[in-house]
């Protein structure tokens, strides 16, 4: 992995521990890195399209977003939801699996809907709610627990996963298949 690709800038402090492998900030090394920042640049995009005057930018924040949202959710479902499965149960999966589902199809109607219109701006609010549930959800209580209860060797390997998959994910994102062509939506791995 390149750090030109990562989905942030390496800044000060920070160093990729090896080439693909978990970011290391401070010192501190965490497999879920690259969610975390997902979650801090959601909350950043909510808060830029709520308060966003300028009709342009606020389409261009909404591309964003919605861009951002898809791959944030394939990335759990693919690297995180499996060990939730394994970890807590499928029950526990297919409720993560269903905030997902609840937060594209807010994403979805917020598109549709006129910018800065009632209907829109209560999509908005109820996408931020429901995405600040969504990350207290899992960096209070999901992340912790599968972190926890993965070992050393397992939790980089999961960095590990985490990095290759972000990058399949963005590189697909950016060549998007052909019309008619490609899966309608992303497989779940879960519930295998």
């Amino acid at each position: 992995m390149h750090a030109s690709r990562l989905p942030f800038a390496v800044g000060e402090g920070a160093r990729l521990s090896a080439p693909g492998a978990v970011l290391m900030l401070g010192g501190m090394a965490g497999p879920f890195d690259i969610l975390l920042h997902q979650h801090r640049e959601l909350e950043e995009l909510l808060e830029r399209l709520a308060s966003e005057a300028d009709a342009e930018e606020m389409t261009h924040g909404q591309e964003a977003l919605a861009r951002l949202l898809r791959l944030h959710s394939r990335l759990e479902e693919r690297c995180v939801q499996p060990l939730l499965t394994r970890v807590e149960g499928r029950t526990r999966a297919r409720e993560e699996a269903e905030e997902h589902l609840t937060l594209r199809e807010l994403m979805e109607e917020l598109q549709e809907l006129t910018p800065r219109g009632v209907e829109w701006q209560a999509r908005l609010f109820t996408l931020e709610d429901q995405v600040v549930a969504h990350v207290q959800s899992m960096e209070h209580g999901v992340l912790p627990r599968l972190s926890a209860s993965l070992d050393a060797e397992e939790l980089e390997e999961l960095g590990h996963d985490l990095a290759l998959t972000y990058e399949e994910l963005l590189d697909r994102s950016q060549h998007p298949p052909a019309p008619g062509r490609g899966a309608l939506l992303e497989p779940l791995h879960w519930d295998a």
